[in-house]
Parts: C-alpha cells; sequence; structure tokens
C-alpha cells in the first residue's frame, strides 16, 4: 500500500529535517520536551533520518508546540512546500500616518526598480546566481510592500480577522 501514497521519501526526509531544526531552535529535545506530550527520545526518532526510523513522524500536535516553541513555522513551512505551497506571515494593521500617495509612490518605486535589476540581468539573456538574489530581494520588497498596503486597506476597510494566507498550487 506504501506505493500509493503521495508523498516521496524526499518530502518524509524534508519533514524529520525541519523537526529537527525545530526542536534545535526551541532549545533541544532535553528542554522542549517539557512542551510536548512527548519525551526526548520520542523527539530524537521523529528527527531521526536513520532507516529505523523512517516510519516513525512527528504527530501534528507535537509539531504545533514544536514550533510554537521554536518561534518560527518550521515544520508548518516544510509540510507546505511538499504541498507546493508558501506560508505567507500576517501582518498586523498598517494603520500609520503615512499618506497613501506616498505609499503607493513607494511601491512604483520598488516596482521600477525590480525592472531595472531585471533589465540588467537580461540584458544577456539570462540571470547569473547573483543577478537573480537582487531581483528576488527586489521581489521581495515588492511584496512586503503590498502586504503592509493589504493590511492597511484590511484595516480601514473594517475587515474582521486576519488570515494566515497560502499561496501556491499543484506539486510539481
Amino acid at each position: 500500500m506504501s506505493d500509493l501514497r503521495k508523498s516521496t521519501g524526499d518530502d518524509r526526509l524534508a519533514l524529520k529535517a525541519s523537526v529537527r531544526r525545530s526542536i534545535t531552535l526551541a532549545g533541544g529535545g532535553d528542554s522542549v520536551q517539557h512542551a510536548t506530550r512527548v519525551d526526548a527520545t520520542s523527539l530524537s526518532r521523529y528527527g531521526s533520518a536513520n532507516i529505523e526510523q523512517q516510519k516513525t513522524h512527528c504527530p501534528i500536535d507535537v509539531a504545533l508546540d514544536l514550533d510554537l516553541e521554536a518561534g518560527a513555522p518550521v515544520i508548518t513551512t516544510a509540510m507546505a512546500r511538499a504541498q507546493n505551497y508558501e506560508l505567507v506571515p500576517m501582518l498586523s494593521a498598517d494603520v500609520s500616518s503615512v499618506p497613501w500617495e506616498t505609499k503607493l509612490c513607494r511601491l512604483g518605486q520598488v516596482r521600477g526598480e525590480l525592472y531595472g535589476v531585471m533589465g540588467e540581468a537580461l540584458s544577456d539573456g539570462r540571470f547569473d546566481a547573483e543577478e537573480a538574489s537582487r531581483a528576488n530581494a527586489k521581489i521581495e520588497e515588492e511584496i512586503a510592500q503590498l502586504r503592509r498596503i493589504q493590511a492597511r486597506i484590511n484595516a480601514e476597510g473594517g475587515a474582521s480577522g486576519q488570515i494566515v494566507r497560502m499561496t501556491g498550487g499543484e506539486r510539481q
């Protein structure tokens, strides 16, 4: 029946690696065991890539505990990536006194900078590693600007509650 599984061996190894990272960020198994319902030995098995532990995975409630203790959605992010999704953090409402015109002008400036970086990179018909890094940084800056604008729109429009949005789609 294992050949009917949608997750791959690499997916499951990535989950185990994310459990190890989350445990490390949370202070180690001996420490974090007190914040979960399992002991340090079980936590070690959940993160182990040894063949003997390949079918031993972290229960979802323990994964949540680990991520909360780690202060970051390490395991949750790995699960989202395995499904070709990306986690996007909720932003607090941006109700700053910065005028809308200034926000929109800054967004336009960032977009222009992105186009400039991309145009320069593509002048030879391809991106090299440094050019890709600069373009990705500008894309992230633009996404952050858009999220801040979205948060302000929601705050001013009376939108109730922020939602963690997952973007992505089908596995490739």
